[in-house]
């Protein structure tokens, strides 16, 4: 709802439209508690969507261009955490989405995690699995830097007081990226595979040792990091509902933001469509706009699916070979019928 002079009046994503609007321009002269917009409404613009997930792009956006407040607030509610691996200096540290990042060049950043907590214990994990240092500090004055009592617990090879040679730690801290950026189900994996070769070579001490590494990264969970990877190489797929019913439409999200790129119905030809999705754009930009969009991004594909009979939104990395073996099931699932149940709103904000 726009007023005289253009600007935004109210910013709004509901199930029911022309009740949403009744509602708000107060046409049945109802006694109600929400504020009559009519006398301040000059113009109205609908978007008619196909999902929630395209509801919450257009309002992000949308407040992104006019509305500052609300855009904050978004921004709040996607706010996701990520792990920033620091190369140069040996160590992890954990920022969240909602402000730019400072990276260096040789940094690698992990995300999405659900929340700080969980990227943190990621970040404990790597300690525990690599033997990483864990006071910054001190392995910042290497040689001269003072040991802790990991050492004496034969938990670390305390590169701080030069009992390791900080070229030794950087060759372990470099395996612990390596690791983590599998993502959690290919770090787990990666494991699992080298017990078994441990085991086949009858090399049981080793076996046992990886056993305790792998009950540590079991302690990380699907729900809170099971989409976490690299974010300089992000790019993926979102199959979404499309307006028109039983039909899906396919979106891409790289560096040109997020992008409607075209809409199918279930038995198109999948060549094609994979061609035109592998095809289109880069890697996400990390700059503040290109994290506000994976953000939201993570917010959807983080979410748990509800048990009411709807049509699902799918989000796929594009990260591998393999990114798109379930592009069919998801546009099969985009196409399928939805229960005629009207959502409550999702965002409003009236300006003041």
């Amino acid at each position: 709802m726009l007023g005289e002079d253009g600007r935004i009046v109210l910013l709004a994503a509901t199930g029911n439209i022309r009740t949403f609007i009744s509602q708000r321009l107060n046409e049945d002269n109802a006694n109600s508690p929400r504020a009559n917009l009519a006398p301040i409404t000059e113009r109205i613009i609908v978007y008619p969507t196909g999902s929630a997930f395209e509801s919450d792009w257009i309002v992000l956006e949308r407040a992104r261009d006019g509305d500052t407040e609300l855009y904050q607030k978004l921004k709040d509610q996607n706010r996701r955490a990520v792990l920033v691996l620091m190369k140069d200096s040996g160590t992890w540290r954990v920022e969240d989405t909602t402000s730019v990042l400072p990276i260096l060049q040789n940094d690698v950043v992990l995300g999405p995690a659900l929340t700080t907590k969980a990227a943190t214990l990621m970040g404990d994990v790597l300690n525990d699995v690599f033997e990483l240092c864990r006071f910054p500090k001190e392995l910042a004055a290497a040689p001269l830097g003072k040991a802790c009592a990991y050492k004496e617990m034969g938990r670390c090879p305390a590169a701080c007081d030069g009992s390791e040679s900080m070229e030794s730690y950087r060759i372990r801290f470099k395996q612990a990226v390596d690791a983590s950026a599998l993502g959690l189900k290919g770090w787990k994996k990666s494991c699992e595979q080298q017990i078994a070769d441990a085991s086949k070579e009858m090399d049981f001490e080793l076996a046992q040792n990886l056993k305790r590494n792998l009950d540590q990264i079991q302690r990380l969970t699907n729900e809170t990091l099971g989409y976490i990877g690299r974010m300089d190489s992000f790019r993926c797929v979102i199959v979404t509902p499309g307006v028109r019913k039983g039909w899906a439409m396919l979106w891409v999200f790289g560096s040109d933001g997020i992008v409607p790129i075209l809409s199918t119905s279930c038995g198109s030809n999948l060549e094609r469509l994979r061609d035109a999705i592998n095809s289109f754009g880069d890697a996400i930009n990390m700059d503040q706009l290109g994290l506000d969009r994976f953000s939201l991004i993570a917010r959807h594909w983080m979410t748990k699916p509800t048990k009411a009979k709807r049509r699902r939104v799918s989000i796929q990395a594009l990260n591998d070979s393999n990114s798109l073996c379930g592009l069919e099931n998801a546009i099969q699932e985009a196409c399928s019928p939805i229960d005629l149940i009207d959502d409550d709103e999702e965002h409003t904000h009236i300006k003041g």
